[in-house]
């Protein structure tokens, strides 16, 4: 590094003017002195040595001295940490395995910061080991996050320059919330996949929650890298497992032949539904072709939670026809709604049926004005029948019950929207269409159906166009008289009526909540069609309830939504929590903890709006977190909710092989340092070297006042005596005494 010359004098600056002034002056004097007996040149040659001894006489005054910023003696360390997971074992170049190419990185590494900076060497798994601790036997799993997180906490890496990472980066990306104080430096170790000869699975579609009673889908891509033609003919086809762990052994469920090269060897198997509750372990494996690089990456084990869902809807309606008693029957068959269905048997008697809640008997009186009854459901399905039936006061409470955030289908039909009088209640802004001024009532015939491409795509109706997609011609047999969609209403299903597109099934947020309008009563008669429709309307109120309850959990106040369904250590989990009702702002008072290995810890919750808070946990390693919130009223407890978050990988180790360089590059950054690639470890090599000498104490070496046997002064006093002996000569030549 250049450094730079500075000046260290020993008298103050006055005192520094003083000495050159005067020494200005007696040269001067000594000119006019030799002047005035000798011609100019013998008077220049008589006064050169006086002058050469006067400029070194100062020089020596302000000592000089050479800074710069090389650190010395390796006064710097660096901690190096290596990756030991299984994948690292894998020989990905044809003759080493990443470990030992790591091992070669560093010691080369290590030889260029001699002198400079000392070494702290360490490795690492799923956590950082000591020099002394002995790696886990069988495979060793990657965990970066777990990794990250005690750099950030090590105490002996506190007094470290850097910390210098050698990794595959393991098989899954991960967002650390915690970084260590001083900047990492990552080198990737791993060579292209275009030079394998190896099979892959990628691209899984897993589900990681599955209600209970209901079967899955499992797919993949089976990808072949083949750098050699011989291995490409051996890997046309492959065998593809799917196996259940049963009493710690795996059984085989399904298997398949596949053509990778066919459709990007995708390949699907249909899991059987559980009857309880738990998390069952499932392999996906690819039976290993001869001359493969490795068989990590052939096998995927995976977990899937099994728990029961359940939404408790709310179905009132006014008779017992056709429309009502088929969604009866719907939503009875689906384990995940738990129904309570309320309908006239007269004009004075209500029957309530299905699953009862503390608070429902006053149905039995008709539909209350009280919200917070309404609140014990996460949807209402409202029948087709007059609005004066419900009565201002209840239409009143289910417009608040909308809008503080609930959900609420209303069902087309002879006297649904215009013709029940729904325009002219507190609950007209929230029908998703507005008033046909033009035509009243409902029409029967066969209208049919389109699907707008926003239907096409939304989560309520994707599944069910996909059905109608494959369907010749499908229509409606009825169709209610409905206006345009509100200007916030997104329509799902069309039909085309006469000459005119008229949205059929739209969906309308207002306030909290939303409302599903389906303006036909006919939807069920699907069901008892030949071929793939007759699952269009089962999916179709399947997606529809799931959707307007959407994945959010807790008890009958308190609802907790959190940002991901799973969790990897050094993240961090956000949930936004709600209560349900209106409370005056500070009523309702929150508190939570979380507990892991033994140990808890008080969650900070902050008010965000109204009765709408949120709290984030923080996960540093793998295992059970179970997170614990209360609300209370005055002292009095509203609501609790309790969740167990397992918190780790779902991939096994080496599934991914090829080298995330986007990702580590990323993680890197972050962290204030940089990424290389392994064919890149010199520029590596000299970004540390910069960052060392930055960070190093500057040095200064004296010149004149320090004997040294490098230094200016051996020369300097050389130079001195020069100077006698050449005034010396002089004055015996000019006999001068």
């Amino acid at each position: 590094m250049i450094g730079m010359l500075i000046w260290k004098p020993h008298l103050g600056t006055l005192a520094n003017s003083l000495v050159i002034l005067m020494v200005m002056g007696w040269l001067c004097l000594l000119w006019f002195r030799y002047r005035s007996r000798y011609n100019v040149k013998r008077t220049l040659m008589l006064l050169a040595p006086k002058l050469l001894m006067s400029i070194l006489a100062l020089v020596a005054l302000m000592d000089p001295a050479w800074r710069d910023q090389k650190p010395t003696d390796d006064s710097l360390k660096v901690a190096f940490i290596s990756d030991i997971s299984t994948s690292m074992d894998v020989k990905d170049d044809g003759s080493d395995t990443r470990t030992q190419r790591s091992k070669d990185l560093i010691n080369d590494i290590q030889g260029e910061l001699k002198g400079i900076a000392s070494v702290e060497p360490y490795r690492f798994d799923v956590d950082i080991l000591g020099a002394e601790e002995v790696p886990a036997e069988g495979t060793r799993k990657t965990d970066l996050g777990k990794t990250i997180v005690s750099l950030s906490g090590k105490p002996d890496l506190s007094d470290c320059k850097a910390v210098v990472l050698f990794t595959d980066g393991g098989d899954e990306n991960i967002r650390s919330e915690r970084l260590p104080e001083v900047p990492i430096f990552i080198l990737g170790i791993g060579t292209d996949p275009s030079t394998w000869d190896d099979l892959e699975i990628r691209n899984t579609d897993i589900p990681e929650e599955v209600e209970l009673d209901t079967p899955f889908k499992v797919a993949a891509d089976i990808v072949v890298h083949s750098a050699s033609k011989g291995f490409a003919r051996k890997a046309a086809e492959v065998e593809v497992q799917i196996a259940k762990r049963v009493d710690g052994k795996y059984q085989e469920l399904s298997a398949e032949t596949v053509n990778p090269g066919k459709n990007n060897g995708r390949v699907e198997f249909e899991i059987p539904a559980e009857e309880t509750e738990g998390v069952y372990h499932y392999r996906l494996s690819v039976k290993a072709v001869d001359g493969e690089m490795t068989a990590l990456n052939n096998v995927r084990d995976f977990e899937v939670d099994i728990r029961e869902k359940s939404i408790n809807v709310l179905l009132y309606g006014n008779m017992l026809d056709w429309n009502f008693a088929m969604l009866k029957r719907e939503f009875a068959d689906d384990a995940t709604i738990k129904l309570t269905s309320v309908y006239r048997k007269n004009a004075e008697v209500f029957l309530i049926d299905g699953t009862r809640q503390d608070g429902d008997e006053v149905f039995s009186s008709g539909f209350p004005d009280d919200e917070k009854v309404l609140n014990l459901y996460t949807c209402i399905v409202l029948g087709s029948f007059p609005a004066e039936l419900l009565g201002s006061g209840a239409l009143e409470g289910l417009s608040k019950y909308v809008e503080a955030g609930g959900n609420l289908v209303m069902l087309g039909g002879p006297q649904s929207f215009d013709k029940g009088g729904y325009y002219n209640t507190a609950i007209a802004p929230l029908i998703p269409w507005k008033e046909n001024r033009s035509g009243r009532g409902i029409s029967t015939g066969q209208f049919p159906v389109t699907v707008p491409p926003e239907g096409a795509g939304h989560g309520l109706s994707a599944a069910t166009a996909a059905i109608l997609d494959g369907v010749t011609a499908p229509v409606f047999y009825s169709v209610n008289t409905v206006g345009e969609p509100r200007s916030g209403a997104l329509s799902l299903l069309n039909a085309s009526v006469g000459a005119k597109i008229v949205p059929i099934v739209a969906l309308q947020p207002y306030g909290k909540g939303q409302t599903l309008g389906v303006a036909t009563d006919t939807l069920w008669r699907w069901g008892r069609l030949d071929g793939d429709i007759s699952g269009a309307v089962h999916q179709f109120w399947r997606d529809s309830i799931r959707y307007l309850a959407g994945e959010i959990e807790g008890g009958r106040f308190l609802t907790v939504e959190w940002d991901s369904k799973r969790y990897r250590p050094s993240e961090q989990a956000q949930a936004e929590i709600g209560i349900v009702g209106r409370y005056a702002e500070g009523e309702v008072h929150l508190k939570g903890s979380v507990e892991h290995a033994g140990t808890s810890q008080d969650l900070s919750i902050v008010l965000k709006d109204g009765n709408d808070f949120q709290t984030k946990v923080f996960f540093p390693e793998r295992g059970d977190y179970t997170v614990k919130l209360e609300a209370t009223r005055a002292g009095e407890p509203l609501d609790s909710y309790e969740r167990v978050i397992r918190v780790g990988s779902n991939v096994s180790e080496g599934a991914a092989l090829a080298v995330d360089h986007p990702f580590l590059q990323n993680l890197a950054a972050r962290s204030g340092g940089y990424y290389h690639r392994e064919a890149d470890a010199e520029e590596l090599m000299e970004r540390i070297n910069a960052m060392l000498m930055t960070s190093a104490e500057p040095h200064d070496t004296p010149l004149v006042s320090a004997p040294a046997l490098f230094n200016v002064l051996p020369f300097y006093i050389l130079l001195v005596l020069g100077a006698l002996l050449w005034e010396w000569i002089l004055r015996r030549r000019m006999n001068i005494v």
